[in-house]
């Protein structure tokens, strides 16, 4: 018998840790429990009824259709880079007061997940502030900001809207000619605008084609800093860059109205991403008759250091019992680079601008793409 344990104990082993449950999963497992709970003549006890006679693999048809893999995909956008762009941050400014604004437009892909839905998203983010530079050695700045995300599921009707608009303050600090320090932080309020599609059909002829509708609030703090290196040789200028960038999205719990009777409360979250990175960047000064511009090749590296996968237990609205359906998050990828191409461009009168084009690359899951635009003028 002790020899027996062994073997089992050893295949245990080598087989490694159990492979968590997926959202569908823990929700078809649990019917039984959760249908206890609803009131009778409630729409949760009509959709339990159906369910139960709904022939074989209702339970798994009708897990699957809830698309519950769609509220741990909510957090993903919570994890995008916060941080200003690099020539906001930039320190090579004369003394005095200068005024900037930029914009930037994103594509977001989710594709390969576990737990987690596939989604499409749209992003966009505008800042608009100002800066004082009291010496050619220091500036001192402030921003608002407003940021949006939009992301639609591939396997459903389901969607996600956030917007969050909030400060940040902005510090520089030229150490020597060649060598600069930055750092920002700031806090954004921001609401989250929930959209799941339920649709199943069950082999009895029963379909369920409802929508579950929830909308909350949500704090998100994020803060920064980095070294920059800058190499001159001749019109070519290396940049070096590392940094460290700390994020925190805290979201409201919710309940759903709507869904016929499969509304869901979907507790409080919080998520937070802390990374790691480094910037490698070629450019060169080009001199035109209107000033100068300096085209830019940029790649990079960024490293998570938190952000691992989390449980959630989320319930039925209409369920007496409160009985949890408990899944977990996917694992954070937690290396990646990132790919730029862009110019910035100086002109006479105190007046200067940048584009940039930014491409994620070699994340396991997440394709992302960023235009950037910009615009800065140094006030009188």
């Amino acid at each position: 018998m002790r020899a027996l344990l062994l073997v089992g104990g050893l295949l245990a082993a080598l087989a490694g840790p159990a492979r968590a449950q997926s959202p569908d999963e823990a929700l078809a497992n649990l019917w039984n429990a959760l249908c206890a709970g609803a009131a009778p003549g409630s729409p949760l006890a009509s959709r339990c009824a159906e369910i139960f006679a709904g022939g074989p693999n209702s339970r798994e048809r009708a897990a699957g259709g809830n698309f519950l893999g769609e509220i741990p995909g909510q957090g993903r956008a919570a994890t995008r880079d916060g941080a200003p762009a690099d020539t906001e941050l930039r320190t090579d400014l004369g003394a005095g007061w200068s005024a900037f604004a930029s914009a930037d437009l994103g594509r977001l892909k989710r594709r390969d997940g576990t737990n987690e839905a596939p989604f499409d998203g749209d992003t966009g983010a505008l800042l608009a502030g100002v800066d004082w530079a009291p010496s050619a050695r220091w500036r001192l700045g402030l921003v608002a900001n407003h940021v949006r995300d939009e992301l639609d599921f591939l396997r459903s009707d389901g969607s996600l809207r956030t917007r969050f608009t909030g400060v940040m303050a902005l510090a520089g600090w030229n150490l020597a000619d060649s060598l600069s320090l930055d750092a920002y932080a700031g806090s954004l309020r921001g609401d989250y605008r929930v959209r799941r599609a339920i649709n199943f059909t069950l082999l009895s002829g029963v379909s369920v084609d409802a929508v579950a509708n929830a909308s909350t609030d949500a704090d998100r703090r994020l803060a920064g800093a980095g070294l920059t290196w800058s190499l001159p040789a001749g019109a070519w200028e290396w940049q070096l860059g590392a940094g460290v960038d700390w994020q925190r999205t805290e979201i409201d719990p919710y309940a759903e109205t709507g869904g016929s009777g499969l509304a869901l409360f979907v507790p409080g979250r919080a998520i937070t991403s802390r990374r790691g990175r480094l910037d490698a960047a070629l450019a060169r000064n080009v001199s035109a008759s209107w000033g100068v511009w300096q085209p830019m090749l940029r790649l990079g590296w960024r490293r998570e250091f938190a952000n691992p996968a989390r449980p959630l237990a989320v319930t039925f609205v209409n369920d007496g019992n409160a009985t949890p359906i408990r899944f977990d998050t996917d694992d954070a990828d937690d290396s990646w680079g990132e790919a730029g191409l862009g110019a910035v461009f100086v002109f006479t009168g105190g007046h200067s601008g940048f584009v940039e084009l930014r491409q994620r690359i070699g994340h396991d899951f997440l394709q992302e793409r960023v235009l950037a635009l910009g615009w800065r003028v140094e006030l009188p």
